[in-house]
């Protein structure tokens, strides 16, 4: 049996790996486990808990709602207000999320059942990012019961998200590019992915973006391509280079529809069956379809954009994110260093035109 240890702030118990409550007001006993959770999320819960005694209301009313019948509710919810992909998303996490709770009320669901889950998953060989995403739903469909009325408190606050693994981002080269656009050319299936490229590589729009992109949407006459919706809901607007335009131009003339990529009038679901192929049969490995927005804000880097201008292209609301796909690459570097070898060619140079004009004036 895990033995109780008493923690420095009075009224929190350590149990095993498990933090608890543990106090008397007014001679009576109030115990509430907490799970694995942190001291800080402990503490705050212990000054709740006492504040609710003092004013009364330590005892609000339990709505009876049930887990199944409010994720109903909820996947409905997310249905009408979310983007499909996000509501995909919900649904697929939902059904993970289940088997431990969906046979208990939305008042028994507690931060220790919540671990339960992520170790469950874990053992299920779950990776940290679909737990993380499981874990998100879970808080925000309790965000919404709160705020409906539904549940009094999100027991998902103060558990630790599994950290996600570094995903390293890859710039396509231009020998690559080159590759890549001759395959989608020659390829019968996968020529629809060609404008589709030359897109990302000149906008550093999102997938998203690009496959609902309409039409109405994208000023040819002014080269500007307005984006509205956009991952933060703010509308920006991108100018578009000659290349863009001309691809964009050819495109219209054959176009069916109101959307810009699509295949008799309806946008394209997702491009991946194709875009797998063309980087096998052009030998290109290690390389997403984000990664050509990443390409973009680093090229820009390279040739020398402000960094403000890169983060309004490509849409970001924290400069910190900008600053991630501006990095220096190999080649950034490279090309400072032999900015060195001018300087001394140059300090050569005005050295023997010195000595000459010194020739000169001798004689």
């Amino acid at each position: 049996m895990a033995k109780r240890k008493k923690m420095k702030h009075k009224g929190i118990v350590h149990d095993g790996d498990s933090l608890s409550l543990d106090f008397y007001y007014k001679r009576k006993r109030y115990r509430e486990v907490l799970g694995p959770v942190s001291m800080t999320y402990a503490e705050k819960r212990l000054i709740l808990k006492k504040r609710d005694l003092i004013e009364g209301q330590d005892k609000p009313k339990v709505v009876k709602v049930s887990f199944k019948q409010f994720t109903k509710e909820f996947l409905e919810w997310s249905k009408g207000n979310k983007r499909p992909k996000s509501w995909v998303r919900d649904e697929g996490s939902i059904k993970h999320l289940n088997p431990l709770f969906q046979d208990r009320l939305l008042s028994e669901v507690s931060p220790f059942l919540i671990e339960k889950h992520k170790l469950r998953r874990k053992e299920e060989g779950a990776k940290p990012r679909t737990i993380a995403i499981e874990l998100a739903c879970l808080r925000h469909m309790f965000n919404m019961a709160m705020k409906w009325g539904r549940a009094v408190s999100n027991p998902v606050q103060g558990i630790k998200f599994p950290k996600e693994s570094e995903v390293k981002d890859r710039i396509l080269s231009e020998e690559e590019e080159e590759r890549l656009l001759d395959t989608v050319r020659t390829e019968p299936k996968g020529k629809h992915l060609e404008p589709i490229i030359i897109t990302a590589l000149n906008t550093g729009m999102r997938k998203g973006e690009i496959l609902n992109l309409k039409w109405e949407n994208v000023d040819l006459k002014n080269g500007v391509i307005v984006v509205e919706k956009t991952k933060n809901g703010k509308i920006r607007k991108i100018p578009m280079n000659k290349k863009l335009t001309e691809t964009l131009e050819s495109g219209k003339k054959v176009s069916k529809g109101e959307f810009v990529f699509s295949e008799d009038g309806k946008p394209y679901g997702d491009v991946k069956t194709g875009w797998w192929t063309a980087l096998k049969k052009a030998k290109i490995k290690g390389f997403r379809f984000h990664d050509l927005r990443h390409t973009f804000g680093s090229r820009l880097g390279m040739l020398g954009a402000d960094i403000r201008t890169i983060q309004e292209l490509m849409g970001h609301e924290d400069i910190t994110m900008t600053m991630r796909y501006s990095h220096p690459t190999p080649e950034h570097k490279r090309n400072a260093v032999e900015l060195l070898d001018k300087i001394v060619k140059k300090t050569d140079t005005t050295e023997k035109l010195e000595e000459k004009r010194k020739v000169v004036s001798i004689r």
